[in-house]
């Protein structure tokens, strides 16, 4: 009778896989380390190594005018809520002022639904008659030779 691997050599093997399952997340873990760490700023591994090897570039120091326009020293600064400025109620005038300047805009727009309406309501334009191409002659040589 024909059996498969024995009950040790089945628990061996999935333990050997388990065990390259980790290796691979931890391999995985730390390329990912590694790529995430090149986007901080002033400690930037891959960066250095680049630079070390001579094919990445010096860091250079930035033109006069932006040194001139930042601090020396950038102090922390907290997060606070702004008030709002306060504001004073609207007066009678200003009032009647804004609802006479909603009423010119509500007449502007009527005025022109009411022509584009008016454009709807037209007959349709008569069609277009395009004369046929004339037949070509379908036994024609090329002209090279």
């Amino acid at each position: 009778m024909l059996q498969g691997p024995s009950r040790d050599r089945r628990l061996s093997q999935s333990r050997h896989s388990l065990r390259l399952l980790r290796n691979g997340m931890r391999a995985t873990v730390l390329s990912l380390a590694l790529a995430l760490g090149a986007c901080a700023g002033d400690l930037n591994p891959v960066r250095d190594v680049f630079v070390a090897t001579g094919l990445g570039e010096q860091q250079r120091e930035g033109p006069d005018f932006i040194a001139q326009s930042r601090p020396g020293e950038l102090a922390y600064a907290p997060i606070r809520r702004i008030e709002p400025p306060e504001r004073q109620p609207k007066t009678d005038e200003e009032l009647a002022e804004m609802e006479e300047e909603m009423r010119r805009v509500q007449q502007s727009n009527t005025a022109r639904a009411d022509g584009t309406r008016r454009l709807t309501m037209l007959p349709d334009p008569e069609p277009v008659i395009v004369e046929p191409l004339p037949d070509f002659e379908t036994d024609l040589q090329p002209a090279r030779p």
